[in-house]
């Protein structure tokens, strides 16, 4: 498509599996936000049959929103009911996110949409080789393929097989002006049981396997009966998902759920992350956490697995809280010497939130999707 002009206004479909609650899904929600009154016409596909949670909050700033849920077998050959539901938004550009690619690029082309872009999110740890080939494919109706790290644009590159000249970083971004470090709102840690005088180790995210929370739990358990002694310490997790009953009863099973919170859904993170003395990401596989980046902007010092884009969002300065393979008494270690070494969590904490925003800000992430979508990038 020829690059739009500056004044021109411009039809953007978004096509996701579901937005039901999530990282990717977050991201969604916040494009259609920031566009939302602009030169850009926003439009909303979820391809789950529902809604969702995130996608409700958003419905009365886009001009058209389908929950469809496609035919299988033929329609990977001719999704002919997604190819009018795009048609229907009169799109000049289809922005499709991981977990909906082939189809939707199909559907796309079908209906002789002038531009498609594509954003992946990060790929699963468990990745066969079938699904490469149908992106690999997908990938020659797509435009522009955007990776949100260049981890991701590497893998792209070499495991999916994605021409270079395709793809191009766009690194995800969050409000550093929102997400700023402070004390956490009054009441909220007697909401918890929280003492006044604890630390808190949290997370937030899907209780699904690839999030690996019993991982966390497992390594709350290592320092709570471990031979340091101090000050209360408690683990809160956000979130919920198919492993939260196993995650409870871990907990009881290793004798911490005295110290363990499941809040359950927030729709205030910012609470949370102001609450947490520490941030722990212990993921099978991640693209680059939104909820990690909107950690760090609030000052939580991170502890993290070393997958996907977790040590590249820290950097180098902070190599040493991104834990390489997994070894549950390393990662407690490392959880261990960030709460209780004089100095570190305070420092650790300081340069995360200065990483995100010299190079993860909401706006970088905004202006380079404007570019994406005008044909610029």
């Amino acid at each position: 498509m020829a690059a739009a002009r500056d004044n021109d206004q411009v039809r953007v479909t978004q096509v996701v599996f579901d937005l039901e609650g999530g990282g990717m899904e977050s991201l969604v929600a916040e494009i259609v936000t920031r566009f939302a009154g602009t030169q850009f016409t926003m439009s909303v596909i979820t391809l789950s049959g529902r809604i969702g949670r995130t996608g409700a909050r958003i419905r009365a700033l886009v001009d058209q929103f389908y929950a469809i849920r496609p035919v299988p077998g033929l329609s990977m050959l001719a999704p002919l009911g997604l190819s009018r539901a795009i048609a229907r938004t009169r799109p000049d550009v289809v922005h499709l996110h991981s977990g909906a690619w082939y189809k939707p690029a199909l559907a796309a082309r079908l209906a002789r949409v002038p531009r498609i872009v594509f954003t992946e999110h990060g790929r699963a740890h468990y990745d066969p080789a079938l699904l490469r080939w149908l992106d690999r494919t997908a990938s020659r109706w797509t435009d522009v393929v955007l990776a949100v790290s260049d981890g991701v644009a590497r893998y792209l590159r070499a495991r999916v097989g994605v021409d270079e000249s395709r793809i191009r970083t766009v690194p995800n971004g969050v409000d550093v002006e929102c997400f700023t470090p402070g004390a956490p709102p009054e009441g909220l840690r007697a909401s918890l049981r929280l003492p006044a005088d604890g630390m808190v180790i949290g997370s937030l995210g899907r209780f699904e396997s690839v999030k690996a929370y019993d991982r966390l739990v497992g390594a709350y358990a290592r320092l709570v009966h471990g031979a340091r002694r101090g000050c209360p310490l408690h683990l809160v997790l956000c979130g919920d998902g198919s492993q939260r009953a196993a995650l409870e009863r871990q907990a009881a099973a290793l004798g911490v759920a005295d110290g363990v919170r499941f809040p359950g859904w927030t729709d205030t993170p910012l609470a949370f992350y102001r609450l947490f003395d520490v941030f722990a990401l212990t993921s099978l596989s991640e693209g680059a956490s939104v909820s990690l980046l909107e950690a760090m902007s609030c000052g939580a010092a991170p502890v993290v697995t070393d997958v996907g884009a977790n040590a590249e969002l820290l950097g180098p300065d902070l190599a040493a809280q991104s834990i390489s393979g997994w070894n549950v008494d390393a990662f407690a270690s490392v959880l261990d010497s960030t709460l209780h070494e004089p100095g570190r969590r305070a420092t650790v904490g300081r340069i995360a939130r200065q990483r995100v925003v010299e190079r993860y800000t909401l706006e970088g992430m905004i202006t380079a999707y404007e570019r994406a979508y005008r044909g610029l990038l």
